[in-house]
């Protein structure tokens, strides 16, 4: 399965995304991804581990900055 569509058989779950140079990871539920593997989160929050640091809506990330995304 090519990585793009293992990331849209995750649309509507919840992910946990790491990003490039943070070290905190966000964790929202997979509302769209595109071709250049943006991603649309709904209900987004900063966490560290397990400990939620803020909550941060609706928001896109940048597929060059995506390290890894995990379903929760």
């Amino acid at each position: 399965m090519l990585p793009n569509q293992m990331v849209k058989s995750l649309l509507g779950k919840v992910i946990r995304v790491e990003m490039k140079g943070e070290e905190n990871e966000l964790v929202g539920r997979l509302e769209g991804v595109d071709e250049y593997m943006n991603l649309f989160l709904t209900n987004a929050m900063e966490c560290k581990g397990d400990e939620k640091i803020r909550s941060l809506g609706d928001i896109i990330l940048r597929g060059n900055n995506v390290v890894l995304i995990k379903p929760e």
